[in-house]
């Protein structure tokens, strides 16, 4: 009769059991598997190779290049993993209304993808040097959204935006909590950019643009 390893119950045969190398090892080999770093080229595919996870399994998935573990309930970065994007590209805005694209910037939108940990809570950070065309306020904030529809889970608002006041040019930076976020669920975090005035003669000037995402445990 096949007996079984104490910690991680692998099977071997005893002495009694019938000769037959090929189905022993075929055994072993089907025990094994589950427990070693699976590996797949993207989570739908992951998902789609296993049906029912097991709490302990770790995959590795190719895009985004990301360990994950499956909690008992979803499958999460093994590893807080921050998502940062930069641009030192400068540009500018007239809009009056968050726009995710700047004029002559090039690389935009800066659209940083992550995956909901299991608290469901993210901090989100947005930084850039800032001046106005003439002496009112410019603002950069962030929109997330859900990948799979591109439904807007936070729009970007003043409450949350790195603003500066004026002509005179500055670094400055804004950071907020995101929380209510489905664990595991592929999630994405956008730059924003506007001005307070609509007028033809005033413009926000943005350089040195980034965003990160830091998941919470």
């Amino acid at each position: 009769m096949t007996a079984y390893t104490p910690l991680n119950g692998l099977p071997y045969p005893q002495a009694t059991d019938t000769a037959d190398v090929p189905a022993h090892l075929q055994s072993l080999a089907e025990a094994i598997d589950s427990r070693t770093v699976l590996r797949f080229a993207t989570a739908t595919a992951r998902d789609t190779a296993i049906t029912t996870p097991a709490p302990g399994m770790v995959a590795w998935l190719t895009s985004p290049g990301q360990l994950t573990h499956y909690t008992g309930t979803v499958w999460a970065p093994v590893a807080p993993v921050p998502v940062f994007l930069y641009n030192n590209d400068a540009g500018t805005t007239t809009s009056t209304t968050p726009a995710e694209t700047l004029t002559s910037a090039t690389g935009d939108p800066l659209v940083a993808a992550f995956v909901a940990p299991p608290t469901g809570k993210v901090i989100v950070t947005v930084g850039s040097m800032m001046f106005n065309s003439s002496a009112t306020t410019c603002y950069m904030g962030a929109t997330v959204k859900k990948v799979s529809d591109g439904s807007v889970f936070l729009a970007s608002g003043i409450d949350r935006a790195a603003m500066i006041i004026g002509t005179d040019r500055a670094s400055t930076s804004s950071q907020f909590l995101v929380s209510g976020l489905t664990a595991g669920t592929a999630y994405s975090a956008t730059p924003t950019y506007w001005s307070a005035v609509p007028t033809s003669t005033n413009t926000a000037n943005y350089d040195n643009r980034f965003i990160r995402v830091d998941p919470i445990y």
